[in-house]
């Protein structure tokens, strides 16, 4: 019996109903032309790199995404409604999943959105010539890996249109999380005739793309403002309140704290040496990231030393370095995969099911320099003082403070060199997509609420896979989980790979990233979730 799923709910943890703050929300970029319209602006510290759907590779393009993208569902902080998709089915084996649109869909423009610009946007992601780094997330689909290998065209992939109002999915492998996946970004529709007239250019300003979401990209000051406005041909334009949406970018948080009480920003961060200052008139949310320093192990390079990767590990003084870097604000981790993701069992998280601490939160000195030496004597080193190991960070303040404290912190207990560069945003993620570092201050915040979510990044072939590392044993867990069909022998195969993977010192795992945010008193209905975006005001409204 085929099963008819109206809306499926996943774990609403860490989701957040924020109201503080002060003034009228409404501060514009344009002084005088914004009469009367209900607008919110909040702060980025780094631009989103890019909002094309199928390029998206980070959490600000990703929150984005969810107000200009109608994917096939939406995620509200947990919750999965049909978004293009008015309703779905999914076979008994858990393979096939059929959804069927709703009535009268429209792109921004006024052209129809038919079920083909969800097949295309799909086979956009695993196609080869996009190049897409999230291509990864399409391993999940029928024919998803020899498609983007290059091996199959991208018509055998595991997606088709039976008809222009029906999507039919079909998968490698059942995955209970699978309509999470069918919200983010990377699965929305795509217009190929914009693709083919833009090329790399698709997305790049408002006039070279037409969305399916509530809002629309109205206007793109590069490196100032992005300005979304309501998107008057979206299905659902009735339960949209507000009538623009500023995505401003603010390098310093310091002078993003100075503009919110000028009223100029409605939302924005509060930087960890102000923390005590605001502590009266914010709210304190985990916003699901958990960040590390990935280690370069490709062949050359120095990390490619599994001793000096552990040397790392034990050299940092976790608990410290969170009161240094970020007073105390976020919090020490010690693992890889995020503890609040799903456990087997409902109503459980994976971090009480798997009680784990790869590394003495405080660190060991003395572990740390037995480590160094046995990597000294295995590259050919006399003296610490040779070993230079880069460590690339992006050029916000914060970034450059996290790292003058872990380069200090290494430094003092090995008697290595660690020299910091610091890039912009953009030029970071290119950097480790080409593998061009050392190591690099990055992290993950779940695209579903799932350890799969985190694991899938290292399988030796995978797409994301930007440090080299390699372990057959891993790759056979975490391949095997995917059809594994008792979810506490999953669940136990995957917590397996992540202690296979720390024993390997695959990253150096840093922190828990817990946000200080300042947010208007009169904006309702905003939210911050932990899986695939951040802010969520496509439901939000002003107080009258």
């Amino acid at each position: 019996m085929k099963k008819r799923l109206l809306a499926v709910f996943l774990t609403a943890a860490m989701t957040v109903t924020l109201m503080a703050g002060c003034g009228v929300p409404g501060g514009s970029s344009d002084e005088g032309d914004s009469e009367g319209l209900k607008r919110v602006t909040y702060s980025l510290r780094e631009e989103p790199p890019t909002l094309d759907p199928q390029l998206m590779n980070s959490i600000p393009s990703a929150t984005a995404a969810i107000h200009t993208c109608a994917g096939l569902t939406r995620n509200v902080e947990g919750e999965i409604r049909g978004d293009g998709a008015e309703d779905w089915e999914v076979s008994d084996d858990g393979l096939v999943y059929t959804f069927h649109l709703r009535d009268g869909l429209k792109w921004s423009d006024g052209e129809d959105l038919t079920a083909e610009d969800y097949v295309y946007g799909i086979q956009r992601l695993m196609d080869p010539a996009t190049a897409s780094t999230y291509s990864f997330l399409g391993a999940i689909l029928k024919n998803g890996n020899a498609v983007n290998a290059g091996e199959m065209e991208v018509s055998e992939l595991g997606v088709t249109a039976p008809d222009e109002s029906t999507v039919e999915i079909t998968l490698e492998h059942p995955a209970t999380y699978f309509t999470a996946m069918t919200a983010m970004s990377q699965f929305c529709p795509a217009r190929q005739d914009l693709v083919e007239e833009y090329g790399q250019d698709y997305a790049a300003d408002p006039d070279k793309a037409a969305y399916s979401g509530p809002f629309v990209v109205s206007e793109w000051k590069h490196g100032d403002e992005i300005v979304l406005a309501k998107n008057d041909q979206y299905w659902d334009k009735d339960s949209i309140n507000l009538d623009e949406i500023v995505l401003k970018t603010v390098a310093d948080a310091k002078t993003g704290v100075a503009m919110w009480e000028e009223g100029e920003l409605d939302i924005t961060e509060v930087p960890t040496e102000m923390t005590d200052q605001y502590a009266d008139q914010s709210e304190f949310v985990f916003d699901g990231a958990n960040d590390y320093l990935a280690l370069n192990m490709s062949e050359g390079r120095i990390l490619q030393n599994k001793n000096l990767r552990l040397a790392l590990n034990y050299a940092v003084n976790r608990e410290e370095y969170i009161q240094l870097a970020t007073n105390g604000v976020y919090e020490p981790n010690t693992r890889y995969v995020l503890p609040d993701v799903n456990g087997s069992e409902e109503g459980t998280n994976y971090g009480e099911e798997f009680p784990y601490e790869a590394f003495p939160v405080a660190g060991d000195v003395d572990q740390a320099k037995e480590y160094l030496n046995a990597a000294m004597s295995e590259l050919g080193y006399s003296d610490p003082s040779e070993v230079v190991i880069e460590l690339l960070t992006t050029d916000t303040d914060l970034a450059k403070k996290q790292a003058e404290v872990l380069q200090d912190q290494i430094q003092e207990a090995l008697g290595i060199t660690i020299e910091i560069r610091q890039v912009t945003y953009k030029q970071r993620l290119e950097m480790e997509a080409d593998k061009d570092f050392d190591m690099v201050f990055t992290g993950w915040v779940p695209d579903y609420p799932d350890a799969y979510s985190y694991l899938e990044l290292w399988l030796t072939d995978g797409s994301y896979n930007h440090t080299s590392y390699s372990n057959p044993e891993y790759d056979e867990l975490v391949i095997g989980s995917q059809t594994e069909t008792d979810p506490k022998a999953r669940a136990e195969m995957l917590f397996q790979a992540e202690q296979i993977f720390l024993q390997d010192a695959g990253v150096v795992p840093l922190q828990l990233r817990r946000i200080q945010l300042l947010v208007n008193d009169n904006i309702e209905n905003f939210n911050v979730y932990f899986v695939g975006y951040n802010y969520n005001l496509v439901y939000a409204d002003i107080k009258e």
